[in-house]
């Protein structure tokens, strides 16, 4: 196989790593019916591993920058629902086969709160960053699932199902159809297409050792021609 067709298969392998989770943009819809105020408008996601494993994290991409804290009618609310197949799933309004709840309303604090649904138990973690059009969601991973050897670890955060809800009064957004189908990314991964592997590395990598090597002989040549005219 040529380099150039290794290099092009070496990238379209990651490809489902780089690309997050899109919603189309202008779809917010009424929750329980009747307009609302205009729920947030998301429109790309996405869900990393990080701290070597021990940490799930989500961006989240809006249409208009948020305004933090929200003061017009109650403030809005995002839930990150989360399906861990370890736990019993659980339906009720518009949440559908979910047992873990990662939630931050806009109010001053908007401090990031977790809910372990089957266990009725819950978490606080600190709030997430806000920048303009983005929200950046992190908890530890021994939040959302048992750790009951007390490593901080979470090796089954790869096995977790996520969506997001929006919710502004009676208007929402979904991702997707508000199903948990997407899955957390070990950020490891995301790092592949920025380094090429050394096997893969690009033709003119090559195109420049030779020169430099054909450069040393070259210099090299000159130096012994010229010590042997001089002893002459």
């Amino acid at each position: 196989m040529r380099a150039g067709g290794a290099q092009r298969m070496a990238l379209l392998a990651v490809v489902p790593f780089l690309v997050a989770a899109t919603d189309p943009e202008g779809d917010v819809v009424g929750c329980s019916g009747g307009a609302g105020s205009g729920a947030p408008d998301l429109v790309a996601v996405r869900g990393e591993i990080v701290e070597l494993g021990t940490s799930a994290r989500w961006k989240l991409t809006f249409a208009e920058p948020l305004v933090v804290p929200d003061t017009e009618g109650r403030p809005f609310r995002v839930d990150i629902a989360i399906y861990d197949p370890g736990m019993p799933a659980m339906s009720f309004g518009y949440y559908l086969n979910v047992n873990r709840l990662v939630r931050v309303d806009a109010t001053i604090e908007h401090r990031t709160e977790i809910y372990l649904l089957p266990e009725r138990g819950s978490n606080v973690f600190n709030p997430p960053i806000i920048e303009g059009r983005s929200m950046t969601i992190q908890v530890p991973g021994r939040t959302l699932s048992e750790d009951e050897d007390l490593t901080g670890t979470s090796p089954g955060l790869e096995d977790l199902r996520w969506t997001v809800i929006v919710r502004d009064e009676r208007a929402c957004d979904f991702l997707g159809d508000g199903r948990p189908r997407e899955r957390l990314i070990p950020q490891r991964d995301a790092q592949v297409a920025q380094h090429h592997p050394p096997s893969e590395r690009s033709p003119w990598w090559r195109v420049g050792s030779v020169t430099a090597l054909l450069s040393i002989g070259a210099i090299a040549t000159y130096r012994f021609v010229r010590a042997r005219g001089s002893a002459h």
